[in-house]
């Protein structure tokens, strides 16, 4: 709450140039590799050219390991054959008196009776199930990621039912998450109902905090 109130710097999205990758190539229906193979040719001589410096390196090498996974999950992922169009513009919705934003990859149709869902790939490498040591750790981790998705789906819920109809009648069960890492599309919960009660709890109670919550002192530093 803190660093969304007082807010310092420019957020950087990671991992851009795969992202774009990867909803130009779902996005077309006829998935041809081609969108994925120009970008890792382009990702592989960027990350080997002698003026780059490190930080972009880190950056290109990890565009090209989140397409390589896709590719390697594609079909567990399950996305070929569904209907995916680039989403519009959203604005930020009100939740419960919070200014939310929620940007899927997707619009997903083809629900029939002109039903709509969204989608969201997730790259993201934390938590990293493959970098824990024990199977436990591993387990843990992949059941956290399995949560975290299950509440991007309510949110995502929540974003098309405050379109009011304008992209169509929001159908839950075309609300996903494609975890890249573990080669999973995780849909709504069993339990989905509370998870939207969860959201609009926690945002009430974002606003009840809200004014409460004061700069720490670091911030009053001259640089």
């Amino acid at each position: 709450m803190h660093d969304s109130k007082y807010s310092t710097s420019t957020i950087v999205t990671a991992n851009g140039a795969a992202m774009r990758a990867l909803r130009a190539y779902n996005q077309d229906p006829r998935r041809s590799q081609d969108t994925l193979l120009r970008v890792k040719d382009e990702l592989t001589i960027k990350s080997a050219a002698a003026d780059i410096t490190p930080k972009a390196k880190d950056e290109a090498l990890r565009c090209l390991e989140i397409i390589d996974l896709f590719e390697r999950n594609e079909n567990a992922l399950g996305l070929r054959s569904m209907a995916l169009s680039a989403p519009p513009n959203f604005e930020a919705i009100e939740i419960e008196g919070v200014m939310v934003s929620i940007r899927p990859d997707f619009i997903v149709g083809g629900g029939g009776k002109n039903r709509v869902g969204a989608g969201i790939v997730r790259v993201a490498k934390a938590p990293d199930p493959a970098g824990g040591k024990m199977p436990e750790t591993r387990t843990r981790r992949g059941e956290i990621r399995r949560e975290m998705a299950r509440y991007i789906v309510a949110m995502q819920q929540l974003l098309l039912e405050a379109q009011k109809g304008a992209l169509g009648i929001p159908d839950r069960d075309l609300c996903f998450v494609a975890d890249v890492r573990l080669g999973e599309r995780i849909g709504p919960a069993p339990d989905h109902a509370i998870r939207l009660r969860d959201i609009r709890s926690a945002c009430r109670q974002i606003v009840g905090l809200w004014e409460a919550v004061q700069p720490k002192p670091a911030l009053f530093k001259k640089p």
